[in-house]
C-alpha cells in the first residue's frame, strides 16, 4: 500500500526556524508583487535623484551644497542616498523611465518573496498576508531609494533567522547588508543596527556567554558598517529627518479606516501572539508599527515588517491550507483580483497624475526654452521644481525640498498667484514655466499682467515671458486665444464676432503646430469647427482626440472634451467624459475640478434620457 503524501506544510510547525522553499508559490508572489510594481504611482523626487547620481558621477564628489535652485544657493545640503543616486541615472541613461520602473519593482518583488518561507506550516496563508500587504503598501512602490528598504529589511530578517545558531557567516552577510544600506538610502539604515541590536538582546537571555560576546561582535560589526558612508558618524544625526513624503494625491481614499489601518491592527495583536516564541520577529514588526506612526513614510515598509508575524500568528488559529495545485491556482486567481482593484483606485487614476515616468510632462516646455534660447532666472511652482532639475541644468526657483527651503519660504512659494509681483521685485524673473492647471487657473495672475507674454501652452505646462525681462524681444502681440482655461466656451464671445474668427482658427492652428503632442488644442479647435458650423471637420477632431488613451488618463482633458461632445451633439459621450473626468478628479483630490464637473454631468443625464425617450 503506498504511503500518503507528506507535504512540507503537515510536517512543519508554525514556528520551525527552516526555511522551507515552495518555488510555486514564491513565482507566483514574485509576479504578483513585480506586477504590482510595475503598475505604480510615481514621485516627482525621483528627477532630483537622478540629476545627482549624474553630478556625482561628473564631479567624484558627494554634493555637500545645494547647486539645483538660485534661491538657496551654497546652503547646504547633501544626499543620503548616493549609491542610489548613481544607481538610478546609470539606470535611467541606459533604459529609460520603463528600466528604472522594472528595476523598483524587481527589489519591491524580492524583498516580499523573501520572506515566504518564514511560515513553513502554511505557505498559502504565508504568501495571503504577503501579497494583501504588497497590495496595502503600494504607496511606498515608487522609484526612491526608499525602496530598496522593503528589500534590505527582508534580507536582514532573513539573515537574523538563521537554520542554525550562530555562525561566522551571519557577520559577513549581516555586514554587507548594513553597509549597502547605509549607501543606498542612510536615512534608514540604522534600522538595520536596530534589528541587529533586537537579536543581541534576544541572544543574551538564553545563550552562553561565549555566545554573547559573538553577538555583541555582530553589533559592533553592524555599526562600523554603517558608519562606512560619506557622511560618517553625521549621517546618524539626520536618521529620518530626510525621508521624502509622498504626494498627497497617494494617500488612502479614508484616514481612518484603509489597509495601513488593518494591517498596524492585525499586526499589533500577532506581537502579543507571538511574542514569546518569536521575539525578534514580534519586536520588528513592534519598532516598525510604533516609527510608523510618528514617521508616516515608513507605514508602507510597516506593513512588510507585519507580515511574517501575521502569518505565524495565524498559524496559531487556523490549521494549515494544502498546498495542493488547485489551492495554489485559487491563490493566483484570488491575487489577480486583488491586482485588478489596484489597477482600478490606484494606478489607472494616480499614476499619468505627476512624477517620473508619468508621461512627456514638462518636456515640451524645456523644449519651447531650449530651441527658443530662452535665458534669465525662471520662475517656477514647487510641484514643477524636480521635473525642471531633472529636464534642464537651468536653476529653478523652488522645488520639494521643504527641509532646504524652510518652511516660510514654502509657504510664500504655494501662495504665489497672491503673491506673484512681490515675489517678482525680489527675485527679478525674466520668464516663468507654471503647470497647465485648468480648473483653479492659478496663471491667471500673469493673464492679467500687461508686462508678461504666454509664449508657450501644451497639455502640462505653459511658458509666459517677461518683456522687460532678458527675453523680452520674443514676446508678440497680446493673443485672442488664451489657452489655459478649462472649458473651451471661453471661445464663444470670439467665434460669435465674424471679424476676428478667422484669426482666432489660425491661433489654434499654430498651438496645434506649437505644440504637436498636446490634446487641448485638438479638442478646442473640435469645438471652435463645430460651434463654427463645420460639424463633419469638427466630429473628426473629435474623435481622434477621443481615441487617444492620454485623454482618458487626464480629468481636465476629459472635461473639455466632453464640452467638445455637447457641441457636436453627442451627449453619449459628454456624459461618458464627465463621469469619467469626476472619478479621476476625485481620487486626486481635485476639489475645484470636483465642483466645476459636477453640474455639467447632472445637465448630461438629462440629456441622455430625453435623447432614450
Amino acid at each position: 500500500m503506498a504511503k500518503p503524501r507528506v507535504s512540507a506544510a503537515t510536517r512543519a510547525h508554525p514556528h520551525d526556524k527552516p526555511h522551507y522553499p515552495h518555488w510555486p508559490l514564491s513565482a507566483l508572489l514574485f509576479a504578483a508583487v513585480l506586477a504590482l510594481g510595475l503598475l505604480s504611482v510615481h514621485e516627482p523626487g525621483t528627477w532630483i535623484h537622478i540629476k545627482t547620481g549624474a553630478r556625482i558621477l561628473a564631479t567624484r564628489r558627494i554634493p555637500i551644497v545645494d547647486s539645483f535652485s538660485y534661491t538657496v544657493a551654497g546652503r547646504p545640503w547633501t544626499t543620503d542616498s548616493w549609491l542610489a543616486d548613481v544607481l538610478f541615472f546609470r539606470v535611467h541613461q541606459v533604459f529609460g523611465p520603463p528600466g528604472l520602473i522594472l528595476l523598483k519593482s524587481l527589489a519591491l518583488a524580492a524583498g516580499f518573496a523573501l520572506l515566504l518561507p518564514l511560515n513553513p506550516a502554511s505557505p498559502l496563508t504565508a504568501a495571503s498576508v504577503l501579497g494583501l500587504g504588497a497590495v496595502s503598501a503600494w504607496a511606498g512602490f515608487t522609484e526612491m531609494p526608499g525602496v530598496f528598504d522593503f528589500l534590505l529589511l527582508a534580507l536582514m530578517i532573513r539573515a537574523l533567522r538563521p537554520r542554525r545558531l550562530f555562525h561566522w557567516t551571519m557577520v559577513v552577510n549581516v555586514a554587507a547588508l548594513e553597509l549597502l544600506w547605509a549607501n543606498l538610502h542612510g536615512t534608514t539604515a540604522i534600522l538595520g543596527v536596530w534589528l541587529i541590536a533586537l537579536k543581541v538582546f534576544k541572544a543574551s537571555l538564553r545563550t552562553a556567554s561565549r555566545e554573547r560576546l559573538y553577538y555583541a561582535g555582530l553589533l559592533a560589526v553592524a555599526c562600523a558598517a554603517l558608519l562606512c558612508n560619506p557622511h560618517g558618524a553625521a549621517a546618524i544625526r539626520d536618521m529620518f529627518t530626510g525621508l521624502e513624503a509622498s504626494s498627497a494625491a497617494w494617500r488612502p481614499i479614508s484616514p481612518w479606516f484603509n489597509l495601513y489601518t488593518l494591517f498596524a491592527l492585525a499586526g499589533a495583536a500577532a506581537c502579543a501572539t507571538c511574542l514569546q516564541q518569536e521575539f525578534f520577529l514580534s519586536m520588528t514588526t513592534a519598532s516598525l508599527l510604533a516609527l510608523g506612526l510618528v514617521v508616516p513614510q515608513l507605514r508602507p515598509l510597516s506593513i512588510l515588517a507585519c507580515c511574517p508575524t501575521i502569518s505565524l500568528a495565524l498559524g496559531h488559529y487556523l490549521p494549515p491550507i494544502d498546498d495542493r495545485p488547485a489551492h495554489v491556482g485559487a491563490w493566483a486567481m484570488g491575487m489577480g483580483l486583488l491586482i485588478g482593484f489596484h489597477w482600478l483606485f490606484a494606478f489607472y487614476p494616480l499614476a499619468s497624475a505627476k512624477g517620473y515616468g508619468s508621461g512627456p510632462g514638462l518636456a515640451g516646455a524645456m523644449g519651447y526654452v531650449k530651441a527658443h534660447g530662452v535665458t534669465g532666472r525662471m520662475f517656477n511652482e514647487a510641484g514643477a521644481g524636480a521635473a525642471l532639475i531633472g529636464l534642464s541644468d537651468r536653476p529653478v526657483f523652488v522645488d520639494e525640498r521643504s527641509a532646504l527651503y524652510g518652511p516660510s519660504f514654502m509657504s510664500a512659494a504655494a501662495r504665489w498667484p497672491e503673491l506673484f509681483d512681490e515675489l517678482s521685485r525680489v527675485y527679478r524673473f525674466d520668464y516663468a514655466v507654471v503647470l497647465n492647471r485648468r480648473a483653479a487657473y492659478p496663471a491667471r495672475i500673469l493673464d492679467g499682467d500687461r508686462g508678461w507674454f504666454l509664449a508657450y501652452a501644451d497639455d502640462a505646462a505653459l511658458v509666459y515671458l517677461n518683456r522687460s525681462g532678458a527675453d523680452g524681444r520674443l514676446a508678440g502681440p497680446p493673443a485672442l486665444l488664451c489657452p489655459n482655461r478649462l472649458w473651451p466656451e471661453s471661445l464663444d464671445g470670439l467665434l460669435a464676432d465674424a471679424a476676428r474668427r478667422p484669426r482666432l482658427m489660425r491661433e489654434l492652428d499654430d498651438w496645434i503646430l506649437a505644440a504637436p503632442q498636446a490634446l487641448q488644442p485638438v479638442i478646442w479647435k473640435s469645438y471652435a469647427l463645430s460651434r463654427a458650423g463645420e460639424g463633419l471637420e469638427g466630429r473628426r477632431l473629435l474623435d481622434m482626440a477621443a481615441r487617444d488613451p492620454a485623454v482618458w488618463r487626464d480629468p481636465e482633458l476629459l472635461a473639455g472634451l466632453g464640452s467638445a461632445a455637447q457641441a457636436a451633439s453627442d451627449p453619449v459621450l459628454a456624459q461618458r467624459c464627465y463621469f469619467h473626468a469626476l472619478l479621476l478628479a476625485e481620487r486626486r483630490g481635485d476639489g475645484p475640478l470636483v465642483e466645476a464637473i459636477r453640474p455639467r454631468l447632472k445637465l448630461s443625464w438629462g440629456s441622455v434620457a430625453s435623447l432614450a425617450d
